[in-house]
């Protein structure tokens, strides 16, 4: 019982810290965007967008490993080499001016300092999704669909990113606010 209520004490505390930094400073501190094997170079308020945007597909993920590692298998323990290998490819990596903090739909909530995200891969529109703080690497699955779509379909990415992402882009429905909104099922892209 006193364990329990330690851990939750601590989750407080920690979600407050972070929560009260992140709203300091939304930026990244650093970012590399890859695409086609090459770095490409982002302006600043393509940068800002893609910050903010990735800042709200963290916000709230499905399982990750260090938290439901059984969600995963024996791909749990492959964490760390699967991190290295995306940063090689095609994907946006950010370093967070401040963290902040990941809640799971299954429960618990995590550190974000970095964040990996897959682009270009044969499986996924958007994904797979890493993030680091401090020293544990975790996989994401299931972050926030929509402003990973965002993200994806952002008109400065389009001209890096292959045909698909463009047509699947061009197809999806925006809302008043220019928001992508929930697409139906038959034209909704995988995301991780």
């Amino acid at each position: 019982m006193l364990r329990t209520t330690m851990k939750a004490v601590i989750a407080f505390v920690l979600s407050s810290v972070l929560a009260a930094a992140a709203a300091a400073d939304d930026g990244a501190k650093s970012m590399s965007l890859r695409l086609g094997g090459k770095e490409i170079a982002l302006e600043g308020a393509a940068r800002d967008r893609i910050a903010a945007l990735s800042r709200e597909m963290f916000r709230r993920c499905g399982p990750n490993t260090l938290q439901h590692p059984h969600n995963f298998g024996l791909a749990a323990a492959g964490v760390e080499s699967r991190w290295k290998q995306l940063l090689e490819g095609s994907r946006l990596h950010l370093v967070f001016a401040q963290p902040f903090v990941t809640e799971s739909h299954l429960g618990g909530t995590l550190g974000v300092s970095e964040a990996l995200i897959g682009l270009e891969h044969p499986d996924f529109f958007v994904g797979p999704d890493f993030s680091r703080h401090g020293y544990a690497v975790v996989e994401h699955l299931r972050c926030e669909y929509l402003p990973a779509l965002e993200l994806a379909c952002l008109p400065e990415l389009a001209p890096h990113l292959p045909a698909r992402y463009r047509d699947t882009c061009a197809s999806l429905e925006r809302g008043p606010d220019g928001r992508i909104v929930m697409p139906p099922p038959d034209i909704a892209p995988s995301c991780s």
